[in-house]
């Protein structure tokens, strides 16, 4: 069988694509001209759009991954002018089969307590039993695991006391493996995750409760160190605060359109941006946010303006942004579109209704994702711009922060609000030390003024005005107006 020629594999493609590709032959991929043919040949059976082939149109011309990777750069770099927003679904087939592939070599699937000593993996039907959330089972679950690690290298026994508890304490803050530490909290709550299994377990109480005491003073330790936040939000401030916000986030999208529609770091750039401007506009906690979805917590009008309204998982009370603003709604709409034209906007958005907000997707990203997003483009949790927010109200008008700052960050009570209500409370008493300050100045100004012009009333005229060719006060002549100098008296 004859190989073909590039021409001939270029001839279904448009006649610019095709002139460019011809034009650099010698620099093409090997394979790189029949896949492109082969993708314009499927877009012409399909009729659809050369400007924007459909996902439909890459399954068929690539049959690899290798080849598929081979014509996304081929067309960003001879077909820049082509959308290839659509072959980000397949692109994500492609690394899912790739992902389940390695696993399935690698390790079969671990079941949970695999790894724990006996008497803890006794525990496990307990635990898998109690009524509790199952967000709670898991965390407790992976707790276990981390005490478990320890156990199996020596640092602990599989009891449950006091003795067990000051191990796991020495070998999570101290151990030899710089990188295996944690924070003195973090210690903490792998504790209180063994101390719930063997709670649920049915271990002996007095044991549980002297492993809490280990606990707690980890708790206390860790609130004398103080939280590294308060040194964040410090320097973010210098920074800039909010106005950095928007320029690291400005910097974002711009580098998202200089990267075709289908790349990945092009679309982390904008997730992390449009997130960043989200919490900027109304900042919901982590675990809120990255449930939204699109058509139920965030909801696009006919008009084009953008609302969140959603039910707060720590609390179980609605709450919501109201109308974002419009850049942030502008750049929703570009978050959505992915690189496609804009009329096509509301097309889109029914086309993603019942979809994560933030994976685009059905599948909800992981917790942690909202955090990773916003350090990677400022630096700090995203837990940190609700703390900011507070901060913003609370120098602008202290008087009212508090109830400003608990209505917009969702607070229920008053209780949980208290830390910035103390905080506003200090600075609109310093405001008001101020203010009375100045009023007491001002009032003392005024008060010597006025008692020099009551004194000048009080003092006769013939004490200051001389009848003309009088002496001064040292006895010396006056210069008379129109006369000459003479000697008086």
């Amino acid at each position: 069988m004859t190989r073909k020629t590039p021409e001939e594999h270029l001839s279904p493609a448009p006649p610019a694509v095709r002139r460019l590709m011809l034009e650099n032959r010698h620099d093409l991929e090997p394979g790189a001209a029949a896949v492109v043919g082969r993708l314009f040949d499927s877009v012409a059976r399909h009729r659809a759009s050369n400007s924007m082939p459909p996902a439909q149109c890459y399954r068929e011309a690539a049959q690899s991954e290798s080849t598929f990777r081979t014509l996304l750069r081929a067309l960003t770099r001879h077909a820049p002018h082509v959308c290839t927003a659509e072959a980000v679904d397949v692109s994500n087939e492609w690394y899912a089969l790739r992902m389940s592939a390695q696993k399935g070599a690698t390790s079969p699937g671990r079941e949970d307590g695999q790894e724990w000593p006996d008497r803890w993996r006794n525990h496990l039907k307990s635990l898998a039993k109690a009524k509790i959330k199952e967000s709670t089972r898991r965390r407790y679950i992976a707790s276990v695991d981390r005490c478990a690690e320890l156990v199996s290298e020596g640092w602990g026994t599989e009891g449950f006391g006091f003795i067990t508890a000051m191990d796991l304490e020495e070998a999570f803050l101290n151990h030899p493996d710089a990188a295996r530490r944690v924070k003195t909290v973090t210690a903490a709550n792998y504790i209180d995750g063994l101390i719930a299994l063997g709670r649920f377990g049915g271990e002996n109480p007095d044991s549980l409760e002297a492993m809490r005491l280990v606990s707690k003073d980890l708790r206390d330790r860790a609130v004398l160190e103080g939280k590294n936040k308060e040194e964040r939000i410090s320097k973010l401030t210098e920074r800039g605060g909010f106005a950095y916000v928007v320029e690291q986030a400005g910097g974002a999208i711009e580098k998202n359109r200089q990267l075709p529609s289908h790349s990945a770091a092009g679309r982390r750039k904008l997730q992390a941006a449009v997130l960043s401007l989200v919490l900027m506009n109304k900042p919901p906690r982590k675990g809120d946010i990255v449930r939204w979805r699109f058509g139920h917590e965030l909801v696009r009008d006919p008009d084009g303006a953008w609302r969140a309204t959603w039910q707060q998982e720590k609390t179980g009370h609605e709450t919501e942004s109201g109308r974002l603003w419009p850049e942030v709604c502008a750049l929703l709409d570009l978050w959505i579109l992915g690189g496609r034209p804009d009329r096509l906007i509301m097309h889109r958005y029914r086309e993603l209704t019942g979809c994560n907000w933030l994976s685009l997707s059905h599948a909800t990203p992981y917790r942690n994702l909202p955090s990773e997003l916003t350090h990677a483009l400022i630096g700090v949790p995203s837990h940190d711009l609700r703390t900011l927010a507070a901060d913003y109200l609370r120098r602008h008008d202290p008087a009212r922060a508090a109830q400003i700052i608990t209505t917009h960050l969702g607070h229920v009570t008053d209780r949980a609000g208290d830390a910035y209500a103390t905080e506003c409370i200090g600075t609109s008493a310093q405001r008001l030390w101020q203010s009375a300050r100045e009023m007491i100045a001002a009032t003392d100004g005024n008060s010597r003024e006025a008692a020099k012009i009551a004194n000048r009333k009080k003092t006769p005229a013939s004490a200051t005005a001389k009848v003309r060719g009088g002496t001064g006060r040292t006895g010396r002549p006056v210069r008379t107006p129109g006369r000459g100098l003479r000697r008086t008296g």
